[in-house]
Parts: structure tokens; C-alpha cells; sequence
């Protein structure tokens, strides 16, 4: 799957795979829509039934998104994956560096945290 990215006016939408995700990369690719679209929210959406992003790999990209995208408000949905305590310290980490990153299990959660309907 090519990693498409829209622009939904409100916030970035981009949907990508498993291993697109797990690359290394992914978050270049964030920084460069962040270039071409402006400084919005972003919603990953990714389909991982077989829980192919390992939470280490959770882990990085939480850690790499603090660093390249700070204060920048990200929705991860991984789709077919359970969220866990893991993930949520894994946001704790990612808050403490200075990121604002969430995993969600489903898309409307992720959306609805995005746009601050919390």
C-alpha cells in the first residue's frame, strides 16, 4: 500500500501500512506534509490485524515524533491492534519530550481526540 496523505482542512489525514510505518522514514514523510500542508494535526491510520508495529517499534515512533514534530497533536489508529498500558507509557514518554502522540484501536476515537472532542 502507497502511503496516501489528504488534507482534511481541520487536520492531515494519512493512511499507510504496517510496515511503511514500522520504517524507517515514516515520520519524514510527516515532516514533509507538515511542509506542504501547514502545521495541523495529523491522523495516521494503519490497518494492523496481525499486530505487525511491535511496541518497541510504538516506541520509536513516539520518541521520533516528539523530536521532529514538538508540540504537534498525532492520532495513531492501529486498526486490529489492542491499545495497551504499554502504548500508554509509551505516550507518557513521548509527552515528556515535548510530543503529543496517542494510539488509538479505532479511527473515530483517534479523530475525535484530534479535534479535541475529548
Amino acid at each position: 500500500m502507497e502511503t496516501e496523505i489528504n488534507d482534511r482542512g481541520n487536520h492531515l489525514e494519512v493512511l499507510t501500512a504496517a510496515a511503511t510505518l514500522r520504517g524507517e522514514g515514516f515520520v519524514e514523510v510527516l515532516a514533509r506534509a507538515s511542509s506542504r500542508y501547514g502545521i495541523k494535526p495529523v491522523l495516521v491510520v494503519c490497518d494492523d490485524p496481525y499486530s505487525d508495529v511491535s511496541l518497541e517499534d510504538a516506541y520509536g515512533i513516539g520518541i521520533e515524533i516528539a523530536a521532529r514534530l514538538p508540540a504537534r497533536r498525532v492520532a495513531i489508529a492501529l486498526r486490529g491492534r489492542r491499545a495497551s498500558e504499554t502504548d500508554r507509557f509509551i505516550e507518557l514518554v513521548a509527552a515528556n519530550r515535548g510530543g503529543d502522540v496517542r494510539y488509538f484501536e479505532s479511527v473515530s476515537a483517534a479523530r475525535s481526540w484530534l479535534l479535541g472532542d475529548r
